[in-house]
């Protein structure tokens, strides 16, 4: 580990642990999972990660602190180093090829009146959708293993000012300011999680002199800032949001340039304002779930040669219905559908696709087995991911499972380039 990021671990832990604060209280969890590639015959991973988190009363509110290590016998899946992502000296994050430590996240919290602050390194969670994302986008998220991460461990932390106050109506208002410009961590090349579709990447097949530049954060500390409003309530019978959020997209834009050298790829983070909406309600045994946002501005990749992008306005839209009117069991489908406004003689995907999920849960032997299945299928390209999980509550803090995780479809896919990444995962989850 770095003397720096070392020296900065340690210093947190001291000041957590100084007799000047006190109510400290804290807990953990301790992860292990392996996967094991049956198509390549190789062990994708065979890893450990372990998670503390500390909580203080102090100055009025709450201090919390949350970090996490991460080892792992193979390094498929891992960067050798800090990815140049990650906005500079904001991260506190060291990495290599077979393991990691970060600070995770470190705010303090507290109410003032009406109003709730926390103010530091932490998550955001926006939207009602399962399994993929629309509204969910204030915090950048980690792509070491694509979707397949729990979403709550795949966001990545940035540090935000988040106020949120409740107004007479009993509406909520809520108010981010991040200058954290840190942006998505994609997978690097070596791992079958690397990103190779069309849909986001150049296709540079035969062609000689080749250079690709690695994203960088933007480092501008207010300009690159994001700035965001939400405003919630319940209203005859529904819980809604309207959204708001100007940012920096955390996917960067590839762009393909000819020099006397060769051909380079240029990567560049570009400016969007979303404006979306959120609704759900419960219907006897339904759950009704609604979801809608629209981009400006969002780039696209063209069959054009150069630069391989189009830029152009773009709307989402999720519907969700699920049914627990069986014992024990939930059912739930979701439709998600995106449309590209004009361009689309010219855009590698279509201007409208579609995607549909399906998700089945049931419990059995009083809550303590469970069995997960579900299945996120592409209806433009018939590519898709089928996910099944058996977890056992074998102690009250004590969880193991199996599981497997398929893809399938044309490589070209969204889902289908990772045809070979298939796997069997086994695994446990332990709190203390």
């Amino acid at each position: 580990m770095k003397n720096s990021f070392g020296r900065v671990l340690w210093g947190l832990v001291i000041m957590a642990t100084s007799p000047a604060l006190y109510a400290v209280s804290w807990g953990g969890m301790l992860k292990s999972e392996v996967a094991y590639s049956h198509l390549n015959h190789d062990w994708q991973k065979l890893g450990a990660e372990l998670e503390l988190e500390l909580n203080e009363t102090a100055l009025g509110g709450e201090f919390t602190m949350i970090t996490r290590a991460r080892v792992d016998g193979q390094d498929h899946l891992n960067s050798t180093h800090k990815p140049s992502t990650y906005a500079n000296g904001r991260s506190l994050r060291h990495d290599t090829a077979h393991a990691s430590a970060e600070l995770s996240e470190l705010y303090w919290e507290a109410e003032s009146g009406a109003t709730y602050w926390r103010i530091g390194k932490q998550q955001v969670v926006w939207g009602e959708a399962d399994g993929l994302k629309l509204l969910d986008v204030v915090n950048p998220q980690n792509y070491r293993e694509f979707i397949l991460d729990d979403f709550d461990d795949s966001r990545i932390p940035v540090w935000m000012l988040n106020a949120e106050r409740l107004l007479p109506d009993d509406s909520i208002v809520q108010i981010l300011w991040i200058p954290d410009s840190t942006s998505h961590d994609l997978a690097p090349a070596h791992s079958p999680f690397h990103f190779t579709s069309p849909l986001l990447v150049p296709q540079t097949t035969g062609t000689a002199n080749v250079r690709v530049e690695d994203p960088k954060a933007p480092s501008r500390f207010v300009r690159d800032s994001d700035v965001a409003l939400r405003l919630a309530r319940f209203w005859n019978g529904w819980d809604y949001t309207l959204n708001y959020l100007y940012h920096t997209v955390d996917e960067p834009v590839l762009r393909t340039q000819l020099t006397a050298d060769g051909t380079i790829i240029r990567s560049a983070y570009e400016r969007s304002h979303l404006i979306g909406a959120s609704a759900s309600t419960a219907m006897d045994d339904w759950i009704i779930r609604l979801e809608f946002a629209y981009e400006t501005d969002r780039y696209h990749r063209s069959t054009d040669a150069l630069p391989g992008v189009v830029k152009a306005n773009q709307w989402g839209s999720v519907l969700g219905l699920d049914f627990q009117g069986w014992s024990d069991q939930l059912l739930s489908v979701q439709w998600f559908q995106s449309r590209v406004a004009g361009h689309g003689d010219r855009l590698v995907k279509e201007s409208r696709e579609d995607v549909v999920t399906l998700i089945w849960e049931h419990r059995f032997l009083n809550d303590t087995l469970t069995v997960r299945a579900s299945n996120l299928y592409s209806l433009d390209r018939h590519d898709g991911l089928v996910r099944s999980k058996l977890t056992y509550n074998l102690l009250s803090n004590l969880d193991v499972y199996m599981g497997a995780d398929r893809f399938y479809g044309n490589q070209a896919g969204l889902f289908g380039q990772f045809d070979q990444a298939d796997r069997v995962v086994a695994g446990l989850e332990w709190g203390f």
